[in-house]
């Protein structure tokens, strides 16, 4: 098992303005000097995006709902590594972004889903490696 730190912060990109002068927030996982950033889906006005404390300022209503849910993506981000780091094995930035989002990570392979995989790679190999008995 690793001892690597996964990093997580919100960063806005103001390259890519919109109309009404919002931007885009996105999510910048880092962990074992790789990285993997997605979009939150929230837009925020630029000058009150308070970035060492990862907030939006000031506290009003839409602003309240906006932290709430970066605390939310936050804390399930945390709850996908920990439950990877519990497995014991190796895993990297893409595995912790798919546990995020609840799709399977790339070591997992349910029973039938390796079966299919055994049976596709030996019908591939019939007359080259296996000669096919018939029954």
């Amino acid at each position: 098992m690793n001892n690597y730190k996964l990093r997580i912060l919100f960063v806005i990109a103001n390259n890519r303005s919109r109309k009404d002068g919002t931007v885009p927030l996105f999510c910048r996982l880092t962990y074992n000097k790789k990285r993997k950033q997605f979009a939150t889906g929230k837009f925020i006005n630029p000058e009150l995006w308070n970035n060492s404390r990862q907030l939006v300022k000031p506290p009003n209503e839409e602003n309240n709902n906006i932290n709430t849910q970066l605390s939310l993506i936050k804390s399930k981000i945390n709850r996908a590594f920990l439950l990877l780091q519990v497995k014991e094995l190796d895993f990297d930035v893409d595995d912790i972004y798919n546990q995020f989002i609840n799709k399977s990570t790339t070591a997992e392979k349910t029973l039938l889903e390796a079966f299919d995989y055994h049976i596709n790679r030996m019908q591939k190999l019939v007359d080259i490696d296996v000669k096919q008995v018939s029954v």
